[in-house]
């Protein structure tokens, strides 16, 4: 009872932080829209775009596998070998984002001038490329939190580290006026000035209580395959997302085809992602208790863990879904006064009753090890999004892209469920004995 009163503590916990902090998110996101207009948010998008993409090879999986490799330790009682696996991850972590980071920062111009058709967004990508390894430094270390059970802390240090960087993003903001390039330019200084604040103070409160390392895991082994669907996902995504302002333009102007896609993008779904909050805290803490449980083979609430927090997902999307449908238009125009952001709201609100349970069956695959069944799921409904927009983008303009969305998500979630349930039959067979660990059941 123990576990699962630390489970549901901490879930909560994180819960509450996760919305205070996505909050405080929205309330950006609505200053910014009326600062800048629907045309500067989606200019910021196609700069977060592409440092969604290059964050995602700077990573390399490495967060992931941190987790499950610290989390394993944590269950055997092994504290060296936690703290090995965190020394060894942040090296991995270095190495890959520097790498990135520097590739970001020589390619930035002809990624701007030439695939995005934005000479306005050079600096912003160059000055990201500069601030990525933070960013990834501050994410295995949140793992290593996670992993230890120190949900407590780690909340704290995230409630202390948003607002400051907020208050020096709008303070950056409020220098750049109403220009959209230096716009871009404010809100990645403030989210990297933000990483690196929070890598600063987890690493200072964690690093004393660690005894020596033992010897260093193999990281690479673990993380690679989960990079390789992770880029493979965020490639093609990436690739989408410049495939929506080109299909739209094709259906209408290029100023109204960036407006639609900042609407989209920048203002719906922040909101269509507010309430799902919990299901990121639980996906973020499951991946940790399921390596655990696989680590002392207690296979029995594996399978009762997976299926309450399925049940409990389904619920949480059939009255987020219920509560869009119904009231997403005055939202939309309450929050950034646009019609537009309130009927597209509308539109998306039904993709929630499979998209809420698509993102923990994603969470409880990786805490089971499937990362290869998720490079190939995730690769082909990617490979669906792209074609999709292709060819009915420029046709059919926002209902094409709505069709291609539902269809690829929806391909996505019965793939990724199918297999899930396969593993939770048997987890013994199914799950590699390398996944399971080497350790007596309930050692610790």
């Amino acid at each position: 009872m123990g576990r699962k009163r630390t489970l549901v503590r901490g879930t909560l916990l994180l819960t509450l932080s996760g919305f205070a902090l996505r909050g405080l998110g929205v309330y950006f996101q609505t200053v910014l829209a009326r600062r800048v207009g629907a045309e500067g948010m989606g200019l910021l998008q196609l700069v977060l775009t592409v440092g969604g993409l290059a964050g995602t090879l700077a990573s390399a999986g490495v967060r992931v596998a941190a987790l499950q490799l610290m989390a394993a330790a944590w269950g055997r009682g092994d504290l060296p070998g936690v703290a090995a696996a965190l020394r060894a991850s942040l090296r991995y972590g270095l190495r890959s984002s520097a790498l990135a980071g520097t590739a970001l920062i020589l390619l930035a111009g002809p990624i701007g001038t030439r695939l995005l058709g934005e000479p306005r967004t050079v600096p912003a990508l160059r000055l990201l490329g500069l601030l990525l390894p933070w960013s990834i430094l501050a994410g295995v270390v949140r793992s290593a939190y996670t992993a230890c059970g120190r949900v407590q802390e780690l909340a704290a240090a995230e409630l202390a580290e948003r607002p400051l960087c907020l208050g020096l993003t709008l303070l950056l903001l409020a220098a750049a006026g109403r220009d959209p390039a230096l716009a871009c330019r404010a809100v990645v200084a403030g989210s990297g000035g933000a990483s690196a604040l929070s890598f600063a103070l987890l690493w200072r409160r964690l690093a004393g209580s660690l005894p020596g390392p033992g010897p260093l895991p193999p990281v690479a082994s673990r993380a690679l395959p989960l990079g390789l669907n992770d880029f493979l996902r965020s490639g093609l995504g990436t690739a989408e997302q410049f495939l929506i302002p080109w299909g739209l333009e094709r259906s209408g102007s290029r100023r109204g085809a960036l407006a639609a896609y900042g609407t989209i993008s920048g203002m719906v779904f922040p909101l269509l992602w507010f309430p799902a909050e919990g299901i990121f805290a639980l996906c973020e803490l499951l991946v940790s208790e399921l390596a655990a449980l696989l680590a002392r083979r207690n296979y029995r609430r594996l399978r009762r863990l997976a299926r309450k927090s399925l049940f409990l997902t389904g619920l949480l999307a059939l009255g987020v879904g219920t509560a869009l449908w119904c009231w997403g238009g005055p939202l939309g125009r309450a929050l950034y006064g646009s019609r537009a952001a309130g009927r597209c709201l509308r539109i998306f609100a039904p993709m929630v009753l499979f998209l809420y349970p698509d993102a923990l069956v994603d969470g409880l695959q990786k805490g089971l090890g499937q990362q290869l069944y998720l490079v190939r799921y995730n690769s082909l409904t990617n490979v669906i999004d792209v074609l999709g927009l292709w060819l009915l983008l420029p046709r059919f303009g926002i209902w094409g892209y709505v069709f291609t969305y539902c269809l690829s998500h929806l391909v996505n979630f019965f793939l990724s469920l199918r297999r899930l349930l396969t593993v939770l039959e048997d987890p013994a067979r199914r799950i590699p004995e390398a996944e399971a660990g080497q350790t007596a059941p309930d050692a610790v």
